[in-house]
């Protein structure tokens, strides 16, 4: 393990910087990558610009389409050793509507001690806090052995087809482990260490009803679809059994939302012929897609046994919808232990280990690249991100570039 010596060394590097890091962490914010429409290009020369300035590696930049930059850089130490990957997503939500934000989405201010501004907890101040904490790794790399990667993605907010998953499958990414820093606080900032993310799979049902003149309904036979379809949802709520097996990461288990997206009717004078409702469910380690699309076909076919006229069909999304798997990290792997000695020595508590309630990029980093990725450890507070006013503690944004920095030192110091 590092010496006392390096950690503080660290330590006081980052401390000497703090102005530098908050307002890093700002210029980002300033810097708009709302996604949709998607364009990370003034994000990625910003952060490119930045790490070039700190003397940390060689940014460059790998895109599958030209308006959707990766940025890409590492610090090499001159011994031999593994390699740690940090990673943060440049693009954030689309912003909404501005009258919903008290403070303008990309005018980023600080109120008591907070950082307000779209991407602010998702994730901007993460690739601040990472940007910096490479910088502070490359000014003691001399005793260090093996390499920090920096990996900024494109498009994690809409799926990550531009970003991790190009990447992943061009063959990009090499790495014994990677660090995803995403916010993984839901009430209070380091909360958990997110050793587990959660997986999803999708599926719409469509109820058929009687497409006619409205203003006869009540005078002759007819089904509303809409109606049907409300009794229905009703019913998925209450009765849909989705069969798991607890995990010690999930205490709350899964999360069914029904009704997600819903559509039905054509105009005043028709009575709805058809409706649709589209249903997400949050799964947890040790459930597989054919385990709950059973489940889900059992739950349809209770309903058309109890009303053979129910006309009713069950459709699974288009990949990759249909099944994102659940992503877990090995308890056992040493970047864990160095990961939570960084956190204890700067934080003075080891959060604790818990889920993350999303899926994050850990799913390509691992399923794809093959490596062994924590899916969620940042600045930041869940409960604040996709929504108006979302903000994050500056001490926060510090203790990261801290914690990240001290466990990349720790990591790339210990034998494997």
């Amino acid at each position: 393990m590092a010496g006392q010596g390096i950690e503080a060394e660290i330590l006081q590097w980052v401390d000497q910087r703090r102005g530098q890091v908050v307002d890093f962490a700002r210029q980002l914010i300033a810097t708009p990558s709302e996604n949709p429409p998607g364009d990370e290009q003034a994000m990625a020369k910003a952060v490119g610009d930045r790490l070039r300035e700190l003397n940390c590696g060689s940014p460059r930049i790998a895109s599958r389409v030209a308006h959707r930059p990766n940025l890409l850089s590492s610090v090499v130490a001159p011994h031999a050793g593994p390699t740690v990957l940090f990673s943060g997503h440049l693009d954030t939500k689309p912003k909404g509507r501005d009258e919903d934000w008290l403070i303008p989405p990309f005018d980023p201010v600080i109120r008591e001690g907070r950082l307000y501004g779209l991407g602010s907890s998702d994730m901007k101040s993460a690739i601040a806090a990472m940007t910096y904490a490479a910088s502070a790794v490359g000014s003691v790399a001399g005793e260090l052995g093996g390499e920090l990667q920096l990996v900024f993605t494109a498009d994690e907010e809409a799926g990550g087809a531009f970003g991790a998953k190009y990447l992943s499958e061009a063959g990009l990414l090499r790495a014994d482990v990677a660090l995803v820093g995403e916010p993984s606080g839901h009430l209070t900032n380091w909360e958990y260490l997110d050793v587990v993310s959660r997986g999803e799979t999708c599926f719409r049902l469509r109820v058929r009803g009687t497409q006619m003149h409205s203003s006869i309904s009540n005078m002759i036979p007819s089904v509303n679809a809409n109606l049907r379809l409300a009794a229905v949802l009703l019913r998925l709520e209450r009765d849909l059994k989705v069969h798991h097996e607890p995990h010690p990461f999930c205490p709350n288990g899964i999360t069914v939302t029904p009704g997600v997206m819903m559509h039905g009717g054509i105009y005043y004078g028709i009575l709805p012929g058809e409706a649709e409702c589209s249903t997400e469910i949050r799964v947890i380690p040790g459930m597989s897609f054919d385990g709950v699309r059973r489940d889900v076909e059992a739950f349809v076919e209770m309903l058309r046994h109890e009303d053979p006229d129910l006309r009713i069909e069950l459709e699974f999304e288009a990949p990759p919808l249909d099944w994102i798997a659940p992503v877990e990290f090995p308890t056992s792997h040493p970047f864990l232990e160095a990961l939570e000695t960084a956190a204890q020595r700067v934080l003075g508590f080891r959060p604790t280990k818990g889920a993350f309630p999303a899926w994050t990029d850990a799913r390509f980093f691992r399923d794809i690249a093959g490596i062994p990725s924590i899916p969620a450890f940042g600045p930041g507070l869940l409960t604040v991100t996709h929504r108006p006013n979302e903000h994050v503690a500056t001490d926060a944004i510090i203790e990261a570039a801290k914690i990240y920095a001290l466990a990349a030192v720790l990591f790339l110091q210990t034998e494997h």
